[in-house]
C-alpha cells in the first residue's frame, strides 16, 4: 500500500492544467482505491495506466479534451476471435465458427484508435489465447496505451505468459465465477475449467503480469455470502485484483429478467468496492466493481462515448453488452464509424445503457448475427436516457 497523500500530490502535479475542484474531486475518489507501488510507479487498477507513464499522459489528454467539450474514445475492447472450447452461460458470442479477421486489419484499427485517444485496450474473445499471432497484436500497441487480456485461461502456459509480457501485455483478467470447482465448471460447460483458471493465475503471477480475476456476481452469490469466501480465496491465491461484473440480460441471458440485480444488491457491490479497498486488514485483493465505477456517483456509463467494442466480425458496438452495430471495420475506417456512433452517444450516461434498455436490445435476437443495425434501435422512443452527467464528468466539464 502507498500513502494516498503521496498519490494525491503526484496526481495534482501531473494535472496542473486542470481546475482545482476537479483535482480535489479526483483525489477524493482515491480513498476508495487500493493503491500500490511497483517499480516506482503507482497502480490504481488494471483499467488505468501506471502513474506516471506515457499512457497516463494519454489519459490526461483525453480528460483535457472532455474538459473543453470534445469527448474522445478512451477504452476499446476488441474480440480478436470467437473461437472457444467453452460454452459459458453468460457468453454473448453467438457464432463460434466465424473466421478470424487478419491481424493486419486489427493492428491498423488499433493504431487508428491510439491516434484518436484510446489509452486502454482489452483483447477479448471467444478465447483470445487461441490466436497464434496474439503476441504480434499486443506488440502493435505502443506506450501511449496499456493492454489487458480477458481470458478463461485456456491454453495459457508459463512460456506463453512470458511471451505476452515481453510483447507488452500489462494485465490479464481470468474468468472465474465461483469458489466451488463444480459450479464454475458447470457454468462454463467444460470439465476442468476451474483448474485451468487456477493454473493460469499461477503462470501469470510467475511472470509478474498484473494478475486479475473477472467474476460475475449473481443474486445467489450475494445472499449466500459466497462472494466473501470467493474474495478470501482470491487473496490466498495472490490475485492482484478482482473485477466484479453484474449479470446483463443480453446474449444467452437475453430473456432472463430475473438475473438483474435489485437496487440493494447493486448498492452492496458499490459498497464492496469501497470497503474492501480502504480496509487496513488487507483481507481481500483490490476490487474493481463495475456497479460502482459506472454509477452516477463516479464515471457513469461511457458506452459509445468514451468506449467502444469491436466484434470478431469487425462490427463496432457501443460496448460488448449492447448488440447494436454502427459499422464494420472491414468496410469503413474506425474514425468514420466512431463519429456516427458518437452522434447518438454524445456524453456518458448516469447508469448502464444495456441494463436500462435490455428489453429493446432483445430485438437483436431477430437477426441471424444477434446484432442489430443502429437505425432499427434508435428510431425507438422508448430508449432510456438519464439526464445529467455522472459526477466525474460533471466535475470535469462544468
Amino acid at each position: 500500500m502507498i500513502s494516498k497523500n503521496i498519490v494525491a500530490s503526484i496526481i495534482s502535479r501531473l494535472l496542473l492544467d486542470f481546475p482545482d475542484h476537479f483535482r480535489q474531486y479526483l483525489v477524493s475518489r482515491l480513498k476508495w482505491e487500493k493503491l500500490e507501488l511497483t517499480n516506482g510507479k503507482i497502480i490504481v487498477n488494471s483499467y488505468f495506466p501506471l502513474i506516471p507513464s506515457m499512457a497516463f499522459k494519454s489519459v490526461a489528454k483525453a480528460w483535457h479534451c472532455a474538459m473543453h467539450g470534445t469527448i474522445v474514445p478512451e477504452i476499446a475492447t476488441i474480440a480478436i476471435t470467437n473461437n472457444c472450447p467453452y460454452d459459458c452461460e453468460y457468453c454473448s458470442v453467438s457464432d463460434k465458427t466465424v473466421r478470424d479477421l487478419p491481424a493486419s486489419l486489427l493492428i491498423q484499427t488499433i493504431h487508428s484508435l491510439q491516434e484518436m485517444g484510446v489509452y486502454h485496450f482489452s483483447l477479448t474473445g471467444g478465447e483470445p489465447l487461441l490466436r497464434r499471432d496474439i503476441a504480434d497484436i499486443i506488440s502493435s500497441v505502443d506506450s501511449r496505451s496499456v493492454v489487458n487480456l480477458s481470458s478463461t485461461g485456456y491454453s495459457l502456459t508459463k512460456e506463453k505468459a512470458k511471451a505476452l509480457k515481453e510483447a507488452g501485455l500489462f494485465s490479464i483478467n481470468i474468468s472465474l465465477d465461483n469458489k466451488d470447482p463444480r459450479k464454475h465448471d458447470a457454468g462454463c460447460r467444460y470439465n476442468g475449467a476451474f483448474d485451468i483458471a487456477l493454473k493460469a493465475i499461477q503462470y501469470s503471477k510467475a511472470v509478474s503480469l498484473v494478475t486479475c480475476v473477472a467474476t460475475i456476481v449473481t443474486k445467489e452469490r450475494i445472499h449466500s455470502g459466497e462472494i466473501f469466501r470467493f474474495l478470501e480465496f482470491m487473496k490466498e491465491l495472490g490475485v492482484d485484483e478482482v473485477t466484479i461484473f453484474e449479470p446483463v440480460p443480453v446474449g444467452k441471458l437475453a430473456f432472463c429478467d430475473d438475473v438483474i440485480l435489485g437496487k440493494d444488491e447493486r448498492n452492496f457491490l458499490k459498497s464492496l468496492h469501497k470497503e474492501a479497498n480502504k480496509a487496513q486488514n488487507n483481507k481481500y485483493p483490490r476490487i474493481f466493481s463495475f456497479p460502482y465505477i459506472e454509477s452516477s456517483e463516479y464515471m457513469g456509463c461511457g458506452a459509445g462515448c468514451t468506449r467502444l467494442h469491436v466484434t470478431a466480425l469487425g462490427e463496432v458496438l457501443p460496448c460488448d453488452f449492447i448488440p447494436v452495430t454502427f459499422g464494420n471495420i472491414q468496410e469503413e475506417n474506425i474514425e468514420t464509424i466512431w463519429g456516427e456512433m458518437h452522434k447518438t452517444f454524445k456524453k456518458p450516461s448516469r447508469s448502464c445503457f444495456a441494463i436500462d434498455n435490455y428489453k429493446l436490445l432483445r430485438k437483436s435476437d431477430n437477426s441471424s448475427s444477434g446484432i442489430m443495425d443502429s437505425s432499427l434501435l434508435f428510431m425507438s422512443e422508448n430508449i432510456v436516457r438519464r439526464e445529467g452527467l455522472p459526477e466525474f464528468y460533471d466535475n470535469l466539464m462544468k
